[in-house]
């Protein structure tokens, strides 16, 4: 008789380069500000080229939807994480507003908090989190959030 496998459930430390897919294009930008000053837009919207998939994605949205991932982690898991200049610098990427190196330093800061706080979560925790967060997005798309 074969022996059962158990699966694992390692934490995101373990697996880092999760964390970094998320952080990276957040990362790209600032820096891109920081020595051109300049950011992509399409039209009126700020995006960014997520390089391992191609394609252009909204900045404001993939911010939005990572505070809510690090908000419903500190909810769910304890784990505090300072989201309060990425909310910022969403806010003012959204409004054009003028983008200060302190914005910068302040949201790099942010990052940081955001990577301690999941390396402590596990892949599955981390998974469910992103669901969450996923079905919450399609729900503002539909306009059923405020309904439900």
């Amino acid at each position: 008789m074969p022996a059962k496998v158990k699966r694992l459930d390692p934490k995101l430390k373990c697996q880092p380069w999760k964390v970094m897919f998320v952080f990276t294009p957040v990362e790209q930008a600032l820096l891109r500000l920081e020595k051109e000053g300049t950011i992509d837009v399409a039209g009126r919207q700020v995006v960014f080229r997520e390089d391992m998939r191609g394609g252009w994605y909204d900045m404001v949205a993939a911010l939005r939807g990572v505070i809510e991932f690090h908000e419903l982690a500190e909810k769910l898991h304890g784990v505090p994480a300072n989201v309060e200049a990425m909310k910022k610098f969403a806010n003012k990427l959204e409004a054009a507003m003028p983008i200060f190196e302190q914005d910068i330093a302040d949201v790099r800061e942010c990052i940081q908090s955001c990577w301690r706080q999941a390396m402590t979560l596990r892949v599955s925790q981390a998974q469910s989190i992103v669901d969450t967060v996923r079905v919450g997005a399609e729900m503002d798309r539909l306009g059923l959030r405020e309904a439900a």
